[in-house]
């Protein structure tokens, strides 16, 4: 009962765990994304942190994208006010760093496009994992390793030229 000493419900219980994942999500993508030494590093870079992150903590990661209904999300709204964007900071990082790997490559591509088809496509691979979902004895390792790789070429992909 310790927790409703100083939050009002569950609900926001829950709403401050899955911010704080966020900002350790975030931070942990910022990070590679800073120590990358090329646009293209950085592109690998902020994906792989991405999988590290949901590998290192599980739980964490299932809270953030689970898809539980808030009993009163205008409530959580109201409440959590402009730090809900939180949630989308770990987005901006990947949308940038698509961004700079198109501009550094000069590729005519929808950015925010190609960005959403990365970010789904690291998400798809990370709940399959941890869903014990990939089938026949794939393990994530090889599958990220071969993913990384080819980040930069399936980006390319999208160019319109």
């Amino acid at each position: 009962m310790m927790p409703y000493k100083h939050f009002p419900s569950k609900d926001h219980i829950l709403m401050e765990l899955r911010l704080e994942a966020f900002q350790r999500l975030t931070t942990h993508m910022r990070r590679a994304q800073a120590e990358a030494q090329t646009p293209t590093g950085a592109l690998v870079a902020v994906s792989q942190a991405y999988v590290e992150f949901a590998l290192k903590a599980p739980n964490d990661y299932r809270l953030m994208f689970d898809a539980w209904e808030f009993e009163n999300y205008a409530q959580i709204s109201a409440d959590f006010g402009d730090s809900i964007s939180r949630e989308a900071d770990s987005w901006h990082v990947n949308l940038d760093a698509v961004t700079a790997f198109a501009e550094a490559e000069n590729l005519a591509i929808d950015c925010n496009f190609a960005a959403h088809w990365l970010w789904s496509s690291l998400h798809g691979m990370v709940q399959l994992h941890l869903s014990r979902k990939l089938a026949f004895g794939m393990e994530i390792q090889p599958l990220e390793q071969i993913f990384s790789e080819k980040i930069p070429t399936s980006i390319r992909a999208f160019s319109q030229k």
